[in-house]
């Protein structure tokens, strides 16, 4: 009896086409919002996508939570993650239908390559706050592999009218 062993190919990063660069429309006419995604990230549950393990998986999530007073909210929170050193580069985004900012999960010493790293974007309207989540291992951020992609995500949010 013979054995084969196949071994996965190896990882391919950014620069050697891991990603496409093709992206799909994803919207949420119930909670009232749009955005665009890379097609190498699969629906796993509504608001939930599974993307590429670089070797730790690649997440994109949203979570929308009724808020009465969402754009007053906004400049108190944005305050808040400011002042909060567990966040870094805490930046307004211009959102069309709303207001949003951007914030960085603070790269703590002593955290692994493989470590999980996230990535937000904080959105305000329709009396709603959405939470646009993107996570991915650290190494892949420090290589600016996850960076341009997570970007255009953000880019790409829109609120709906509901």
């Amino acid at each position: 009896m013979e054995l084969l062993l196949v071994a996965p190919p190896p990882l391919i990063y950014l620069s050697q086409g891991i990603f496409s660069g093709q992206v799909i429309a994803y919207s949420d006419s119930a909670q009232g919002y749009r955005l665009r995604l890379p097609v190498e990230f699969q629906p796993t549950a509504p608001g939930a996508w599974l993307g590429p393990r670089l070797p730790t998986p690649t997440t994109i999530y949203i979570h929308t939570e009724p808020m009465v007073g969402a754009a007053a909210a906004f400049a108190v929170h944005l305050k808040k993650y400011k002042d909060d050193p567990l966040y870094v580069n805490v930046t307004p985004v211009p959102i069309r239908g709303g207001q949003g900012f951007r914030a960085e999960e603070a790269m703590r010493p002593g955290k692994a390559a493989e470590d999980i790293h996230r990535w937000f974007l904080f959105v305000y309207a329709n009396e709603r706050i959405y939470t646009l989540g993107m996570t991915g291992p650290v190494r892949a951020f420090q290589q600016g592999i996850l960076p341009p992609i997570y970007a255009a995500v953000i880019d790409s949010f829109e609120v709906l009218a509901r």
